[in-house]
C-alpha cells in the first residue's frame, strides 16, 4: 500500500471511531431524572434518583448527583446532598427532612462529559401532627406559593448610642417586599410579618435562613446566581440606604462587602436566587 492509501486507510479509522463516540455520548436532552423518597415524613429517608436515557433504560456511568432541597419558604435553610456512587443508573442517597410542609427538591446530574442535566420535583413531607393541622397550616399563609419568591439576608450593625428602625423596604427587582420572621412549632416551620426590623444601640441584627428576612415577591426578572440587584432600606430617621445584593446559592464565607451609612454596617448582602412568575 503506498503512504497516499495508508494515510486514507488511517484518516478513515479516525473518522469511524469518532462517530461512535458521538453515537455512545448522552446529551441532556436524552437524560431523565425521575426522584422518589422511601419515607416522606420529618426525619430521615432515603432518596432514590434513577437516570435513564430516552428509551427508558438505564444511564451506566450517569456522573456526580447533587441535590439541592428548599423548602417553598423562601426563608428556610436548604439541605443539600451529593453522591457519585449509582448502580444500574440509580442513585440512593441518606436525606434527613428537617421540616414539615412543601418541598422544591431540584435534582442536578452533572455528566463525565460536562454536560448537565437538572429537573425538579414537589415533596410533601408530613409530621406528626394531624393532616387537618398541616392543611390550615398551608392555607394560613401566602409565603405557600412557591416561585416567583425571594428572601434577602444580611448583617446590620449599629455602633451608635441610639437604637435604628428599618421601616420599610424598595427595589425595582419585586413588586412587593415585606419583614418576615420564620416560626417553627411542632416542627412546622411558618411565616410571620414583622412591621419593622430594629437595630439596637450597640447591637447587631442577623437576617438569615430560618430567622428574620426581607422577603420579595412577585419578581421582576429571574434573580440567577453571581448576578446584583439594589435594595433601598428607609430608616425612621427619613434616612435611605442604597445596598447592592448579590445572589448566591448559600452564603458559605463572609463576603468582602461591607457598606457603612453613619452608626450603620451593612455586610453579607445576599438573596436567594429565584425564576420571575414561576408558580
Amino acid at each position: 500500500m503506498t503512504a497516499s492509501g495508508r494515510m486514507t486507510a488511517l484518516l478513515f479509522i479516525v473518522l469511524l471511531s469518532c462517530a461512535a463516540c458521538r453515537q455512545g455520548q448522552v446529551t441532556p436532552s436524552d437524560i431523565q431524572l425521575d426522584l422518589t423518597a422511601s419515607d416522606k415524613r420529618l426525619g430521615d429517608s432515603i432518596l432514590l434518583v434513577t437516570v435513564t436515557d430516552r428509551d427508558g433504560q438505564p444511564v451506566a456511568n450517569p456522573g456526580k448527583l447533587n441535590i439541592r432541597a428548599d423548602m417553598n419558604h423562601a426563608g428556610m435553610i436548604p439541605v443539600f446532598a451529593e453522591t457519585d456512587q449509582a448502580s444500574n443508573g440509580v442513585y440512593s442517597l441518606p436525606f434527613e427532612w428537617t421540616m414539615g410542609g412543601s418541598w422544591i427538591v431540584e435534582a442536578r446530574l452533572t455528566r463525565p462529559n460536562g454536560d448537565v442535566a437538572s429537573q425538579t420535583f414537589n415533596v410533601e413531607i408530613l409530621t406528626e401532627a394531624s393532616e387537618h393541622d398541616h392543611a390550615t397550616m398551608d392555607q394560613g399563609g401566602s409565603d405557600q406559593a412557591a416561585g416567583d419568591v425571594s428572601a434577602v439576608y444580611m448583617r446590620i450593625t449599629n455602633q451608635g448610642a441610639s437604637d435604628r428602625v428599618i421601616v420599610s423596604a424598595a427595589s425595582a427587582a419585586a413588586e412587593r417586599i415585606e419583614f418576615h420572621q420564620t416560626i417553627v412549632e411542632n416542627d412546622i416551620a411558618r411565616m410571620e410579618p414583622l412591621d419593622n426590623l430594629l437595630i439596637p444601640a450597640g447591637g447587631t441584627l442577623n437576617l438569615q435562613p430560618g430567622g428574620a428576612h426581607i422577603m420579595l415577591r412577585g419578581l421582576a426578572a429571574d434573580l440567577q446566581p453571581a448576578d446584583k440587584f439594589s435594595l433601598q432600606l428607609k430608616c425612621d430617621t427619613g434616612e435611605v440606604y442604597e445596598l447592592d445584593i448579590s445572589i448566591a446559592n448559600m452564603m458559605m464565607d463572609e463576603l468582602n462587602d461591607a457598606v457603612e451609612y453613619g452608626d450603620l454596617v451593612f455586610s453579607n448582602l445576599w438573596a436567594r436566587p429565584a425564576k420571575a412568575g414561576e408558580h
